[in-house]
């Protein structure tokens, strides 16, 4: 007990407990779930929309803390979402959550969370370091850091082609190939 008028001592006083986050996986999994209840209240064709979007973006997130976590930098914004080419501007690469990287009408408040300095293009590429940002907040080049973050300059980067082949569009068709060319060596053909 603290005598009336003394103040209180370390002892006396009690700080709230420590509070863990979730992991990313159970982050994810929560994310992923939010968007699914959405996704149902909007319809069928909003729905596919919806969670492959918010599926997108979960991806993008966890990518983007294991690169950060290993000390890896992201050069092509893989786990971000990249700018448009402007003139003779670099193109900025701001973070996966944010859907586009444009000076949209609500760049700066993604999530409900100020998001200004991650999201809105002309904000990214104002905080560029070295180009009178002060260090504790400038943005480091992607080959550098991770998303949000400045691309290299003189060089156009852009998004896959959504129609492109890739090893997903043929996944089934090379398990079967693999698995007759496996059979094939296992068990020769007999000669004649």
């Amino acid at each position: 007990a603290v005598a009336q008028g003394a103040s209180p001592t370390l002892e006396t006083q009690r700080s709230p407990a420590p509070v863990d986050p979730l992991p990313d996986a159970a982050m994810a999994r929560l994310l992923v779930a939010g968007a699914a209840l959405v996704a149902l209240a909007m319809g069928p064709q909003g729905a596919a929309a919806v969670v492959a979007s918010r599926a997108e973006a979960v991806r993008k997130m966890v990518a983007a803390k294991n690169l950060a976590a290993s000390g890896l930098p992201d050069p092509t914004c893989a786990t971000g979402v990249i700018s448009v080419k402007d003139g003779d501007s670099p193109q900025a690469c701001c973070a996966g959550y944010c859907g586009e990287c444009s000076d949209y009408p609500t760049c700066a408040t993604v999530r409900g969370q100020n998001s200004t300095f991650a999201c809105c293009k002309s904000e990214v590429l104002g905080r560029e370091c070295g180009k009178g940002s002060p260090a504790n907040v400038c943005l480091k080049r992607c080959s550098e850091s991770v998303p949000p973050c400045v691309m290299e300059d003189g060089k156009i980067f852009s998004t896959p082609e959504p129609n492109a082949r890739t090893a997903g569009t043929d996944c089934n068709e090379a398990v079967a190939n693999w698995r007759q060319k496996a059979d094939a060596a296992v068990n020769p053909p007999a000669a004649k």
